[in-house]
């Protein structure tokens, strides 16, 4: 089919009756000479549009393009939505290429005559992308439309275009074959900046944040990054710069992705990225890599972790956590603290539970045994608050004897207060 005659008139009438209107404004009615007739094919296209009658608004439309182009910016909005309606209107693929056509023309004269090129330029980038994605010949012209339209816009480039902006430069890569893995990467930090920028500041956080995982897995289908890759090339560069952010952030991500959290770049990253940037589940991640090799360290994480966060049962890990990296009274201490923020963290009476128990050795005066066995009586009931049936019967077996509470002249049922420092008072109860 032969190019859209709509676009073959708008080009040679129209484009060559307005040299100078680049940066003409069209919020106002500028009405043309004959006002009452561009009047009256406003009201007809108008109509039909409002009726879903595409066709039928096409003529009246194309008379105020070709002898008022400048109107004003409604005719192009509602240009876009009646060849979005003709498109979709029909499965003829060779009617489909007209329509769109005109689609684009209706996006290049609303920046000639409006000068809207920043809004404008998205939606001419997406709807390409949507026409041609498959079209390997037009895959160039794709990319260049959201190449534009991320300079053009910067952090306010609407997020439903990242993926597809994503898809473009990974197809370009794969099948035009005209990126260098410089340029793929230059590509995906810009696009990161603004991901990461509408993360911390944006109203879709959790769209935001679901598309930066997927933009980073789009990006390993093109370029092998991995750990290697990352100690080799950004490595030495974040030795030379370690205040710098985005390479701190890039690194952390690429580790993540690879799995490579063990290596010490990737600890040195999150802790520059936490310096900038604190966040508690940054903070949870280092503590716990931390914990085990450097726990003093790992404690101020922790800590950290606990003032960022409002959240009763996050507060209570972090508590659960500090207690695991201490013993004796300063354990219990922690796993109080997590109880005091969240009482529904019963795993803490349970390991509360586990100090006593494990105490004897070191508790027992060794002249009443009722006394030393009094350990497992308070880690029964810690056990049990925990609902901890399996350690329940665990400290059960280990509760004095009948004859022992005789000979030491006690008596089943009474309180017994246990020594050393638990101070904990309990019941006395027997195994048999």
């Amino acid at each position: 089919m032969k190019r859209s005659i709509f676009k073959h008139i708008l080009l040679t009438t129209a484009f060559a009756a307005s040299t100078g209107l680049a940066s003409a404004q069209c919020n106002d009615w500028n009405w043309p000479e004959d006002k009452a007739t561009a009047e009256e094919k406003n009201v007809l296209y108008t109509d039909a549009l409002r009726n879903d009658n595409f066709k039928a608004a096409q003529k009246p439309h194309m008379w105020i393009l070709k002898n008022a182009p400048n109107l004003n910016t409604a005719i192009y909005i509602n240009g876009e939505k009646i060849y979005k309606g003709l498109m979709e209107s029909t499965k003829d693929e060779a009617k489909q290429e007209v329509y769109f056509d005109s689609l684009m023309m209706m996006y290049d004269m609303r920046v000639r005559y409006c000068g809207e090129e920043k809004d404008v330029i998205i939606r001419k980038a997406y709807e390409n992308y949507k026409q041609n994605a498959r079209k390997v010949s037009e895959l160039p012209k794709v990319l260049e439309l959201f190449d534009r339209a991320l300079e053009l816009n910067g952090n306010n480039l609407d997020y439903y275009v990242v993926l597809p902006y994503m898809s473009a430069i990974v197809n370009n890569a794969k099948y035009v074959k005209n990126l260098s893995e410089a340029e793929i990467l230059e590509r995906y930090d810009k696009l990161s900046e603004v991901i990461n920028h509408n993360i911390a500041n944006g109203t879709r956080k959790d769209k935001w944040e679901d598309y930066k995982g997927k933009v980073d897995g789009m990006l390993v289908s093109v370029v092998n990054i991995d750990c290697d890759f990352v100690r080799t090339n950004l490595g030495p560069k974040f030795k030379e710069n370690p205040s710098d952010l985005k390479l701190a952030k890039k690194i952390f991500g690429f580790m993540l992705n690879g799995k490579c959290t063990d290596d010490p770049l990737w600890l040195e990253a999150g802790k520059k990225i936490q310096e900038k940037e604190p966040e508690f589940g940054l903070a949870k991640n280092i503590a716990l890599k931390l914990k085990g090799t450097n726990n003093a360290e790992a404690e101020k994480f922790f800590n950290q972790a606990i003032e960022l966060t409002d959240d009763p049962s996050n507060k209570a890990d972090m508590y659960i956590q500090l207690g695991t990296m201490r013993s004796g009274s300063a354990a219990r201490e922690m796993y109080r603290k997590a109880l005091a923020a969240d009482p529904t963290k019963r795993d803490a009476y349970s390991a509360i539970g586990i100090l006593y128990f494990q105490s004897f050795d070191d508790c027992a005066g060794k002249s009443d045994i009722v006394k030393d066995r009094a350990v497992f009586l308070a880690a029964y009931d810690m056990f049990e608050k925990a609902g901890n049936s399996k350690m329940m019967e665990q400290a059960k077996g280990q509760f004095p004897s009948k004859e022992e509470v005789f000979t030491y002249n006690y008596t089943t049922g009474d309180a017994i207060t246990v020594g050393c420092w638990i101070g904990e008072t309990t019941t006395i109860r027997t195994r048999d």
